[in-house]
């Protein structure tokens, strides 16, 4: 890395925290007074966390909504010491005016600061990864700024406030390390590991990790028993404790992982992103048809379209659009997308465009679904998150933020935007798809074939 790169690096850093930093401790989304109480459970349970994890624990847990933690083990290994450091209660209680719930501003700082930290660090891999592609510095720090200053990073970091970017974190990091840093042995197996270790954190990670993993199974030659070894132990590592500690829990986290994905019509619309979903949720609603079969089936374009991209990693094997690719068929197919999981899609969307540059029709597609992914931030009253959950509001941030926004409330324009963003999944899927089946290269070695 160049001197040069270092000072981009630490300009996209200080302008992204001067973005995210004033609004993080005035608002909050309801999964951060959620995740006080899974912390709790962790500090009370410790490695036996998992046997209460269920809704059914929430009352006795003290939990303040019923959700079920089903998450890898990362995320409660993260919040547990950030809850040794701000212990104060999430105050929840029903009154004549309904349930309420309100999270200490220690409690906000301290998970958001982790948040945006690794929000930061996945923006600094997008640059390098881009720079390692053949970007110059001017160039990579535009495509970067796609994904630092895309509303939907903003949002998530440091507004309502989730995780998703500490698993991307450690998935760019490893295909970094793996496959474009030029290391040794040791550093593929460590990212190999860190590859692995994503899914630790969230399971929405298991897709692209599977593509790697069938990257090196298939096409190494001879195959790596070491690499594979190394995937695997990132998965394993972080539930291994757990496992010996109380072997039944796991047990209980798959039955509760399996019972919260079954899938089930789509309210509030305006917060999903699948639009057949959401169709079938709107019709059902006010017409009482039932759709149920075009949600619950949602596996079997999953399968058909893995499947011809397998057949088209034949001809173009770039494990970087692989791994990609694959998580873009998985938002578009997948029956409940929430906003968080498009902040992945718009770091891998930014890696398709930069292997696939050649290709207008996928950089058209690109764009227009990472444009789409930050117009949802300006459709919803995002200033509902500086006061539902803070006892004492910002009033100027919230008005502040209600002049950036659109306000709508009925459910038409999301489902219609919905619709828009999951047909350009597909259209964007389907094209990388035929540009790598009409591409006989490998990427790896520069191999080309007739």
């Amino acid at each position: 890395m160049t001197r040069k790169d270092t000072v981009v690096i630490l300009v996209i850093i200080a302008l992204m925290l001067l973005v995210r930093v004033p609004l993080a401790p005035y608002t909050s989304g309801s999964d951060i007074a959620q995740f006080a109480g899974f912390a709790d459970t962790f500090l009370r349970h410790h490695l036996c966390f998992y046997n209460y994890v269920a809704p059914g624990n929430s009352a006795s847990e003290g939990w303040p909504y019923s959700w079920p933690y089903v998450y890898g083990p990362g995320l409660i290994l993260v919040l547990s010491p950030l809850r040794k450091l701000a212990s104060s209660e999430v105050i929840h209680y029903y009154d004549e005016n309904g349930y309420h719930v309100f999270i200490p501003s220690n409690w906000i700082v301290a998970t958001k600061s982790v948040f945006i930290s690794f929000d930061v660090l996945s923006a600094v891999l997008v640059y390098l990864i881009l720079r390692h592609v053949g970007y110059n510095s001017k160039k990579a720090a535009l495509v970067t700024s796609l994904y630092a200053f895309n509303p939907v990073t903003i949002y998530i970091s440091s507004i309502y406030g989730m995780f998703d970017q500490i698993p991307l974190f450690f998935f760019l990091a490893g295909i970094y390390l793996f496959y474009l840093d030029g290391t040794s042995s040791r550093g593929k197996l460590v990212g190999s590991f860190l590859i692995g270790l994503s899914v630790g954190f969230k399971p929405t990670f298991l897709i692209p990790f599977l593509a790697i993993f069938y990257d090196n199974l298939v096409y190494r030659k001879p195959v790596n028993a070491g690499i594979l070894a190394s995937l695997l132990l990132g998965v394993i590592v972080l539930f291994t404790p757990f496992l010996v500690a109380c072997p039944k829990s796991m047990a209980t986290l798959i039955e509760t992982m399996f019972s919260n994905v079954k899938p089930t019509y789509t309210f509030p619309i305006s917060y999903d992103f699948n639009g057949i979903s959401n169709l079938a949720t709107y019709i059902y609603e006010h017409t009482g048809r039932n759709l149920y079969p075009l949600i619950t089936y949602w596996w079997i374009p999953t399968i058909i379209l893995i499947a011809v991209e397998l057949f088209a990693y034949n001809n173009y094997r770039d494990a970087l659009v692989f791994s990609s690719t694959s998580y873009i068929i998985f938002m578009a197919t997948y029956w409940r997308v929430n906003y968080q999981y498009l902040v992945p899609a718009v770091a891998f969307t930014i890696i398709i465009l930069s292997r696939l540059h050649g290709s207008r029709r996928i950089k058209a597609l690109g764009l227009t679904y990472i444009s789409l992914i930050g117009l949802w931030y300006f459709m919803f009253p995002v200033s509902w998150w500086t006061h539902v959950h803070i006892l004492n509001p910002n009033t100027a941030l919230w008005h502040a933020l209600d002049r950036f926004s659109l306000m709508i409330f009925n459910e038409e324009p999301y489902l219609l935007y919905s619709l828009i963003l999951t047909i350009v999944e597909y259209l964007l899927s389907i094209e990388v798809i035929i540009y790598m089946a009409s591409s006989k290269v490998n990427m790896l070695t520069g191999e080309k074939w007739e």
